[in-house]
Formats: C-alpha cells, sequence, structure tokens
C-alpha cells in the first residue's frame, strides 16, 4: 500500500525546530506493507482523513525517520481481530484516531490503517467521511480535557439540565477553535454554563455551537470582564495552550484547575493548578517525544476508558444532536490534497474550519 511516512534524521529535525521552520519536506509517499492486525485490533481501508497542526508538526519537527504520519481517519472495516471482531464486522463505517507520527506501522495517510477496536466509533450512514473524520484528535482531547476536570461522562451521557441544581461555570480558552467547539458542546451537555474566549470574527461560531458568552481573548480587559460578569469559575480548558492563554486561565479563575493542552510549566497564582494532557496516552503504550530528548508518557488507564466511552456512545449523541462537527472543507483528492493542506495549516491559514480530504 500506499502511505505517507518520514525520512529525517534527527539532526535535521532539531535544527529545522531550532529555525522555526522546515528544511525541505520530512515526508514522501512509500510503498510499504499493508499493517497486521493482533486480537484487538481492526484493520481499516481509509476513505478520509481530517488534518491536524500535529501533522506538519511531526514531519517537521517531531517524529522519527521512517514514522507513518495521520492521525484522523475514517473508512471501513477490512478485516478483524478475534476479539474486536466481538464488536466489529467486515464493511462496518468506522471512524476515530490514532498515535500517527510515532511508529512505522500506524498512521491514518495511508490506504490502509490499523485501528483499536475499542477506540473507534461506529459511522451512521447519514455521516459523510468527512465528517466522520472530524470527530477524531480534537474531540476526543475536548473530551479528556472536561475529564481531567472532573467533570463526569455519566453528566455528558445522560444530559443534565441546570433545574437538577445549581448550573457551573466552566471557561473555555480559544472556544472557536475544533477543540473549543467540541468542549463547548459536552460541557453544555454537562449542564455548565460555558463562557468562552475567541477573536471577534469566531464569537458567533462559538456562540452558535453553545457558548453562553463570549470575549476576546486578544486584550487583557477581558479578564476583568469576565471576573465581573461571572466570579465563581473554578474550571478552565486552555484549548490554545501557548503564549500568555494559561496565565489568562488562571487570572479568570477564583480558584481551581486548568487544563493545557501543552506543557506551561507550574502554576504562578495560589489555589489554582496546572495539569497538561496528552491526548496520546489513551493508546495504552508508554512513549517519548523527540526521543531520545523530550518528554516520556506513562500509559493511562483512565484516559483509555474516557475516550472509549466516549467513542462507544458518539452515535447516540450525534443521533440526539449534542455534538456537532465543526465546520469542514472537504477537499476530494488524495496524497497530494494532504501535503496541500498540511501547508495551508503550516502558514497559519484554513482558520474557522477543519480541513478534510476524502480519497477518490
Amino acid at each position: 500500500m500506499k502511505a505517507v511516512i518520514t525520512h529525517r534524521f534527527l539532526p535535521k529535525r532539531l535544527l529545522s525546530l531550532a529555525l522555526g521552520s522546515p528544511l525541505g519536506q520530512g515526508a514522501q509517499v512509500n510503498d510499504v506493507r499493508v499493517p497486521s492486525i493482533t486480537d484487538n485490533e481492526v484493520l481499516v481501508k481509509v476513505h478520509a482523513v481530517a488534518l491536524n497542526p500535529i501533522d506538519f508538526k511531526d514531519i517537521d519537527f517531531i517524529s522519527p525517520r521512517n514514522s507513518a504520519i495521520g492521525c484522523d481517519y475514517a473508512g471501513e472495516v477490512a478485516s478483524v481481530g478475534k476479539i474486536s471482531g466481538q464488536r466489529w464486522k467486515v464493511g462496518d463505517r468506522i471512524a476515530g484516531f490514532v498515535h500517527g507520527g510515532l511508529y512505522p506501522d500506524v498512521g491514518s495517510f495511508a490506504e490502509y490503517l490499523k485501528v483499536d477496536g475499542d477506540l473507534a466509533w461506529k459511522v451512521p450512514a447519514e455521516i459523510t467521511p468527512g465528517e466522520a473524520a472530524s470527530y477524531g484528535v480534537p474531540a476526543a482531547t475536548a473530551m479528556l480535557g472536561l475529564s481531567y476536570l472532573d467533570i463526569g461522562w455519566v453528566d455528558i451521557k445522560n444530559g443534565r439540565s441546570s433545574a437538577q441544581g445549581d448550573q457551573p461555570t466552566i471557561l473555555i480558552y480559544s472556544g472557536g477553535s475544533n477543540v473549543g467547539l467540541f468542549a463547548i458542546q459536552l460541557a453544555k451537555r454537562a449542564g455548565y454554563k460555558v463562557v468562552a474566549t475567541a477573536s471577534p470574527r469566531s464569537f458567533d461560531l462559538a456562540k452558535r455551537y453553545g457558548a453562553d458568552a463570549v470575549y476576546d481573548y486578544r486584550t487583557s480587559a477581558s479578564i476583568g470582564d469576565i471576573k465581573k460578569d461571572y466570579p465563581n469559575i473554578t474550571r478552565a480548558l486552555d484549548c490554545f495552550s501557548e503564549g500568555t492563554s494559561a496565565a489568562f486561565c488562571a487570572d479568570v479563575l477564583r480558584e481551581g484547575k486548568v487544563v493545557t493542552l501543552l506543557d506551561q510549566g507550574k502554576p504562578k497564582k495560589a489555589n489554582v493548578t496546572y495539569t497538561f494532557l496528552m491526548v496520546y496516552t489513551a493508546f495504552g503504550r508508554k512513549f517519548q517525544m523527540l526521543a531520545p530528548l523530550g518528554p516520556v508518557f506513562p500509559v493511562k488507564p483512565a484516559d483509555r476508558k474516557a475516550i472509549s466511552q466516549f467513542y462507544g456512545n458518539l452515535s447516540t449523541l450525534l443521533s440526539l444532536g449534542v455534538v456537532r462537527p465543526p465546520p469542514i472543507t472537504a477537499i476530494k483528492g488524495g496524497f497530494s490534497e494532504i501535503f496541500e493542506g498540511l501547508e495551508t495549516l503550516r502558514k497559519g491559514e484554513g482558520r474557522g474550519t477543519k480541513l478534510v480530504v476524502e480519497f477518490e
């Protein structure tokens, strides 16, 4: 089969990282073996992929040489293992995400892909492949972030209305991002009032997905405005996690916890803690980023449980209209279109939409 595979050695990746821009193209389409599956895995014929910033960062800086690239996918079950076959059958429509960019045989930018059978979801007939692929890394990250904030799966699954008691408030920084849009919807389902930050051009978008109030993250005055309007916020999910975003969240909180998607260091405000999440911890393998130099991440069974529960019930949430996909831009094509889309993301373009490639 054909797949996107990295070819840079570590020194060139480190030099690219130091320069802040890639030195040439760090991946190419190679002919590789179709991956073999274990009893717990499913082999997927890939029909669509969604593009994430981590994909080009893997190519440019992070991924070891000969790693398969790509995380988000939608497709059709091609074969099943002995255990995964209890849930899946050949021909089922399937979607989810994988830990692309680290292993030679795991990456969604390929004709075939192996996935863990319990970390994927069955796609209803009315959902297009491009839409299904958008429920990958961003949706899983949102779910995991809320679980780190002690927002219970039971409330998300069953729904919780404000009539069931006091309605707590959560701050979602970068509410117009793909992760933010999913987090807004899931938090609303759990019965939370959602205060979001976004750029002014994304205010309406965040509100359409359920945000009760939206503030401009670009001005520090918004911190005081939020504290005045919502003085009792104790939970924040930082979906941007760069620059001063985590400090912004901490300043808003009276006390409590900020969950970030990148390591923002130790908290600088009393009674506020930072927790850093890495969504790949759901896959049950200890791993290291930018080996042998980067941080090591342990196995976290609770993270796997959170994502497995979410995907196991996602079709039901979709039927209830609880979790809509972000606005998507679907492109018909193949590997060339994937590289073009990644270049769009690399340039900081394509904001306000999720780029997906539907294979022809």
